[in-house]
């Protein structure tokens, strides 16, 4: 579960007594965003298998003054720890044989990891694009939002949520962009900063290694 709440002392613990209160328990906790007294937390919770148990605890959190649900997503096996599952997706992308695969190794985790709706590889300059999957908007409306970014009303830092990054990968010539109908939080975000430099460096490595190969006879 995804929630927003305010963030002061009480509240989270207010959260978790009303998820108790049906029956409910709290088995991970992650903070994705932090700022302007808000909080959004993102709950592993287990629930009783009966009939209207996802929709009693959205009801009690909702009873927590300031609180509401963003998201729920039902699991079919226990919640894998979320470092556990970017540092494996770092690792498949360090295990790539070529520039090429390398970076499509990167766009494959971020879809996979931050379920995204779609995908493009675009030049640096947001012209065109080389690759794209899903439904992806205009190249057009993708440079709008990069420079509504850049001139400071940031939507892609608004902490009320927008769906959309957009992140160059050094060294390549080209810019990665996606999104989906969730807010894309801060530490989210940053993680997916990180996997693009993670690709990025190493698409680096790979082409000095390639380009210092000896001629083969």
């Amino acid at each position: 579960m995804r929630i927003w709440l305010p963030d002061a002392p009480g509240v989270l613990g207010s959260v978790a007594a009303e998820i108790g209160a049906v029956q409910g328990n709290v088995v991970g906790l992650e903070v994705l965003e932090r700022e302007a007294g808000v909080a959004i937390d993102e709950l592993v919770v287990e629930l009783p298998d009966e009939p209207g148990a996802v929709d009693a605890v959205c009801r009690g959190i909702r009873n927590v003054p300031g609180a509401g649900v963003e998201e729920v997503t039902e699991l079919r096996s226990a919640a894998p720890d979320r470092e556990d599952t970017v540092l494996a997706a770092a690792a498949g992308i360090l295990q790539a044989a070529t520039p090429t695969a390398a970076l499509h190794a990167l766009m494959g985790h971020l879809t996979t990891l931050f379920d995204l709706a779609w995908l493009a590889l675009a030049d640096n300059g947001l012209t065109g694009y080389a690759e794209v999957h899903g439904d992806v908007p205009s190249v057009q409306w993708v440079a709008a939002f990069a420079e509504g970014s850049r001139s400071g009303a940031d939507p892609a830092n608004d902490t009320t949520g927008s769906g959309v990054f957009i992140e160059p990968v050094p060294e390549t010539g080209f810019t990665v962009c996606g999104g989906r109908p969730a807010p894309i939080r801060r530490r989210e975000r940053h993680e997916i900063a990180l996997l693009v430099m993670v690709a990025s460096r190493f698409i680096d490595a790979l082409a000095g290694s390639v380009a210092g190969a000896p001629a083969t006879p």
